[in-house]
């Protein structure tokens, strides 16, 4: 297991380095060598993952390398392998390979092959080191890199001034939740003297009852640090009201938006929180906080989703309103129900967003929808790749995304929790309509573009072997998965609610195919099937209905399409006070302490020196032997005298 790990995390941090030390590397070589370290890592993460259901159960953790120790602590770098990691690690690896080979031909024609590829194997890397990090400093270090990582692939085309906008405000916005992290992180390293995951878990009881001073109150400590550690999370999985940077990062490259929307940066505050489930079930009314957001996210941007026409923004909301989903689980405390529900979202997430790019190509790079249409004949492969995507994030029975999503609204349907029930369950419906919206308005009706010939996009295999691998899980690892992992006791080594879910099976579930059955008669089926109707009739029988609708009801469609506000937050309140402390450390710091005084500073110390040196420079040979006898002679008084 060590040195699988090992592996694992590190081999595509080699394949970056090779790429950025090889000076002339042709595009095919580019791709081979990101394609084959990717590749490497996703081989043995799927074998680990595979070992670990066949029943060879582990949970190791190893010091890979000590920076220091001293006297009471020590800060180390260790690898953590138990089944959390595991899943991660194979959930990372499989969709970070079939985006790299995606990428081989959607990046073809880019003048910085080479950099992007760079890029996604330093962004996989950085998720890597965070999954399998056993101790809190290395799990800062990968959050920091993820962000670095994250800012360079969203703001990869940097000479269009939207992309720099967008990486910008996600590099904001992870700031701000990262100062929660890291604050969260001293007080765990003030209050049990280790980073450790296994040091702190374990003086969780000693710790249960002590409080910290805030500003002349005393605050339960482990609800507060736990509080601290979710402000990070939050921002990095785009929950209110730190989601609005999440759409903007549609300015990358689809490939970059299906890497971080499916399988990194996004799942990142997600894995965190189910990683730290002891402390979090000692959190009290932080878990209620945690469920507000959760529902909050999933259904109100879900209704954003609704107003948009950008085929990427479209995803990228569902990407923000399925995350909502998870966060509910989490503020619930079934923790493995929200890694499961990121299991199955990483793949038909992944999927949908690889089939946009596809279309994106075909349409001669257009992404408003309602340009689009008729595509169904001319995309055939795209189309059912699609179609399972897309039923799959609807949740219809049977398919992967039904299995995670329904286990979910069940938690609130048998826990009497009717708000957040009625909420998500209202979500279904939306997240139905918005879904069909795509699907109606760009393989059916008129084709806007006057795209007439079946697409040769369709011929080439490193665009179409990913949509095909990631099409079968996408229908099926829900069936595959939900006896043998969820309720298996998959997790008992890693998260803590292990009992729980024995007890929710028994009680509730009994197995995958009666949940399957009696799922024809829940109230998210139906939601599903009279969304699906809805839009039959809104947006392939009348297309200008809903159009009819927003104009007759302005203010509600602008208040949607303003985020409820949030977007002129994002763009007025916070860059306007950024821009402000920016302006003043640049003139301040940069530009009269770094350049004046340091850079200018220097130059012109040594222009004034050389100038006055340059007076003795004559060339005349007996003026240097004259000023050598006097250094001498000088030398030898100081030494005589000494």
């Amino acid at each position: 297991m060590y040195w699988q790990s090992i592996i694992i995390i590190f081999s595509p941090l080699v394949g970056a380095v090779t790429l950025l030390l090889k000076d002339k590397c042709t595009n095919i070589a580019s791709s081979i060598i990101a394609n084959l370290s990717i590749g490497i890592s996703m081989l043995l993460s799927l074998w680990l993952f595979i070992s670990y259901i066949s029943g060879h159960n582990f949970s190791e953790s190893h010091t890979l390398y000590t920076w220091y120790a001293t006297s009471g602590y020590t800060f180390e770098i260790g690898i953590l392998a138990d089944s959390l990691t595991i899943i991660m690690s194979f959930i990372v690896t499989f969709i970070s390979f079939f985006v790299h080979m995606y990428s081989i031909t959607y990046m073809s024609g880019d003048k910085s092959y080479k950099r992007f590829f760079i890029y996604t194997n330093f962004f996989t890397f950085s998720m890597l080191f965070i999954v399998f990090s056993n101790n809190f400093l290395q799990l800062f270090i990968g959050w920091e890199l993820v962000g670095l990582s994250s800012y360079l692939l969203i703001g990869f085309w940097y000479n269009k001034p939207s992309a720099v906008s967008a990486n910008l405000k996600a590099f904001v916005v992870n700031r701000v939740g990262d100062i929660g992290l890291l604050l969260g992180v001293i007080l765990i390293f003030i209050t049990s003297n280790s980073l450790s995951y296994n040091d702190f878990f374990d003086k969780l009881p000693l710790l249960r009852n002590d409080t910290v001073n805030l500003l002349g109150l005393n605050i339960d400590l482990l609800p507060f640090i736990a509080l601290l550690l979710f402000i990070g999370a939050a921002a990095k999985s785009a929950q209110i009201p730190l989601h609005f940077w999440l759409p903007d990062s549609m300015e990358g490259p689809t490939p970059i938006s299906a890497l971080i929307h499916a399988a990194t940066m996004v799942t990142a505050g997600i894995f965190m929180v189910a990683r730290l489930s002891p402390l979090y079930d000692l959190s009290g009314y932080v878990l209620d906080i945690i469920l507000v957001i959760g529902v909050s996210t999933a259904l109100f941007m879900g209704m954003v989703a609704l107003v948009q026409n950008d085929i990427k923004r479209i995803i990228a909301y569902s990407t923000i309103s399925q995350l909502g989903y998870m966060t509910a689980a989490l503020g619930a405390s079934y923790y493995s129900f929200a890694i499961f529900h990121l299991l199955t979202h990483a793949f038909f997430k992944a999927l949908l967003f690889l089939c946009a790019g596809s279309i994106i190509l075909k349409c001669h790079h257009e992404q408003d929808i309602t340009k689009m249409g008729g595509l169904k004949k001319i995309m055939p492969i795209t189309f059912i790749a699609f179609l399972i995507a897309g039923i799959s994030l609807m949740g219809v029975p049977s398919m992967s995304g039904f299995f995670s999503k329904d286990l979910i609204i069940d938690i609130f349907k048998y826990s009497d929790n009717s708000i957040a029930y009625y909420s998500l369950v209202l979500g279904v419906f939306i997240t139905t309509l918005y879904t069909s919206k795509i699907f109606f308005k760009v393989f059916f009706g008129e084709n806007q573009l006057n795209i007439k010939k079946r697409s040769d996009l369709e011929h080439n295999h490193t665009l179409i072997i990913p949509l095909v691998v990631l099409a079968i899980p996408s229908a099926f690892i829900g069936w595959a998965l939900f006896d043998s992992v969820l309720f298996n006791n998959f997790f008992e080594q890693s998260i803590t609610d292990n009992t729980k879910l024995v007890k929710f099976y028994d009680l509730y579930i009994y197995h995958s195919v009666s949940f399957f059955l009696h799922s024809f008669a829940s109230l998210s089926f139906a939601m599903v099937t009279i969304g699906l109707l809805l839009s039959y009739f809104l947006y392939y029988k009348n297309m200008n209905f809903l159009e009819k609708i927003g104009s007759k009801f302005p203010l509600l469609r602008n208040l949607l399409l303003n985020e409820y506000g949030f977007t002129h937050m994002s763009n007025i309140f916070i860059p306007r006070h950024v821009k402000k402390l920016a302006n003043l450390v640049w003139v301040k710091s940069d530009v009269n302490i770094i350049d004046n005084f340091f850079v200018n500073g220097t130059a012109k110390l040594v222009s004034f020196i050389s100038s006055k040196v340059r007076v003795i420079q004559t060339g005349f040979l007996y003026h240097y032997a004259f000023t050598m006898i006097i250094g001498l002679l000088l030398f030898l008084i100081i030494f005589i005298k000494f």
